[in-house]
């Protein structure tokens, strides 16, 4: 037992359900029943009741949860004094953030976070993802928020929100579907991102599953910011994949259309990451749970 397998038993308990739980930890439903039956078995009796409607804590679950609550307050609380005894309490946090997340959603968040903790200095690095994974990797930066994450055992990764890569056109683009064949799209004036950029990897990996290579593409220019392709396809230069996110407001507004790829999933999955070994200040670990926290995420 751990205090991970603590945090989920408290949220299957709180949303009284698998499903549920296992969304807002960003997990399968099969890893979080597999966690709570490892729990069960441990003890040697049950800790839910399964119901049509969904799970109940049996008596014994009752004590659990009552003892996993104080014992998480506790790690909490024990962590925040040895912080102070080894004095790595720190007031200032820097974030490296791919260009999406770090030009659309962080620095709304950065402000909210801010009111509720003056005393914090938040520095925003912006890069593409290629170039945060080195900057958390030469310890250049205390934490990354990025889009493309690849598995290794020297880093820590949190899930923060989920995404989607989309295409988007000039609002007087002719046709009125909501999305477009992989045959046509291959045919449009394509804007894309530089090398190294999360986005490029995903589009690019999505298309040799179908078949398709990222040369293929009608490329007339690439560009380096999020901003700079919204204002050239609102001019009516080209077209651009980029990631949902990024275009709520102009989609909205009627600025940009959005149109999808038939056949063409193109997930985005964002992650903090920081090294396995790095020892993150109280604040670095409180913006992370106000990023991540399923109770507490504030990402705007």
């Amino acid at each position: 037992m751990d205090s991970y397998q603590l945090k989920i038993f408290c949220t299957v308990t709180r949303s009284q359900s698998f499903s549920k739980a296992a969304k807002m930890l960003h997990m399968s439903q099969p890893a979080v029943s597999t966690h709570i039956k490892n729990l069960e078995e441990y003890y040697q009796g049950h800790l839910f009741d399964r119901t049509p409607h969904g799970v109940l804590l049996t008596k014994a679950g009752e004590v659990f949860y009552t003892y996993a609550q104080r014992m998480l307050d506790l790690q909490e609380e024990m962590e925040q004094h040895l912080e102070r005894a080894l004095q790595r309490e720190s007031n200032q946090i820097i974030v490296g953030a791919s260009t999406t997340i770090g030009n659309v959603s962080l620095p709304c968040s950065i402000y909210i976070f801010k009111e509720e903790y003056p005393q914090v200095t938040i520095r925003l690095e912006i890069a593409n993802s290629e170039d945060v994974l080195r900057r958390v990797m030469s310890n250049e930066v205390d934490i990354g928020v990025l889009e493309v994450y690849h598995e290794s055992p020297e880093l820590n990764a949190i899930p923060v929100t989920t995404d989607e890569l989309v295409l988007i056109v000039s609002p007087n683009y002719s046709n009125d579907e909501s999305s477009i064949s992989i045959e046509d799209f291959l045919k449009q004036p394509i804007i894309l991102r530089e090398d190294g950029s999360g986005t490029r990897q995903i589009l690019a990996n999505a298309l040799v599953k179908q078949g398709h290579t990222i040369e293929e593409l009608n490329v007339i220019t690439q560009m380096t910011t999020i901003d700079a392709i919204k204002s050239a396809v609102e001019a009516g230069l080209g077209e651009a994949v980029v990631p949902r996110l990024a275009v709520r407001k102009e989609a909205y507004l009627g600025s940009l259309k959005v149109l999808r790829i038939a056949g063409m999933d193109m997930p985005l999955d964002f992650n903090i990451i920081y090294p396995v070994h790095k020892s993150l200040s109280r604040t670095a670990k409180r913006f992370i749970k106000f990023l991540s926290d399923p109770e507490e995420r504030y990402l705007c």
